[in-house]
């Protein structure tokens, strides 16, 4: 009996790994290593490249063809992806060719461990967009890559944005509301304007919202803020977890009964 439940729970650890690598839970480089030249599925692609966005700049390279992980392989050159609304680059390994990343005014806000996986990269626009963590940059530098990280929110750079409010105190009512959305800008009144398309924060940024005193104000689908009591908060914004001076802002918030 005992041999039979041991053979038991090993038959059922290796359904449990199979099934876990269709779930995500492996690496699609690992689930997808033993078929480089096998027609990709909607939701293979899916799983490769993660943000919808992304995914089209690549597969439209193949119109009216069968994609196969060889040909994203042999993709090479220049890959232009500007104004794409991109927001996750998750799967960009995979273009292991292409040698000049254009990411100029997209949403990214944080750079992939795998892009460093990318011997042939020479060259990469990452300005326009909401980095905030310049150590991926770093190593790209090091590594030789001709890095374009202006008009970012990093915390040490030159040319970078800073996130503000158009206000820094409010007054609101009980049971009043307030769209973060509708204050908040990108900055850029240090430096010279150059090439900027807007200074609107995009309506897909999620922020990092922290309220002094969650019985004054609370927060409602994640950029509207709701006035409960009467009293005075501090409410911080920022577009990461590290609440960096460059990417964070503070309002001061005082409500009032009428």
């Amino acid at each position: 009996m005992k041999y039979i439940k041991f053979c038991s729970i090993i038959l059922l650890s290796v359904l449990l790994i199979i099934t876990s690598s269709f779930n995500g839970i492996y690496s699609p480089k690992e689930v997808y290593s033993i078929s480089q030249n096998k027609a990709l599925s909607e939701n293979e692609l899916k799983n490769l490249f993660p943000d919808a966005n992304f995914r089209n700049v690549i597969t439209r390279n193949f119109k009216h063809q069968e994609i196969t992980l060889n040909k994203i392989a042999s993709l090479s050159g220049e890959l232009n992806a500007n104004n794409e609304n991109i927001e996750d680059l998750t799967g960009i390994s995979y273009l292991e060719n292409i040698n000049s990343f254009i990411f100029w005014n997209n949403n990214i806000k944080q750079l992939p461990k795998e892009i460093l996986n990318l011997k042939n990269l020479k060259s990469i626009n990452l300005a326009n967009n909401y980095i905030t963590d310049s150590t991926i940059i770093n190593t790209l530098i090091k590594n030789g890559v001709d890095v374009n990280s202006d008009l970012n929110f990093i915390k040490q750079g030159k040319n970078q944005y800073m996130l503000s409010s158009k206000y820094n105190k409010l007054t609101l009512k009980k049971g009043e509301t307030l769209s973060l959305n509708k204050l908040l800008y990108k900055n850029i009144n240090e430096y010279e304007k150059y090439w900027e398309v807007t200074e609107d924060i995009s309506s897909n940024i999620d922020y990092m919202i922290s309220i002094q005193d969650s019985k004054i104000l609370s927060l409602e689908k994640n950029s509207t803020l709701k006035a409960e009591s009467p009293g005075t908060c501090i409410v911080k914004i920022a577009l990461d977890d590290n609440f960096y001076e460059r990417s964070t802002t503070t309002i001061k918030i005082v409500v009032k009964d009428k």
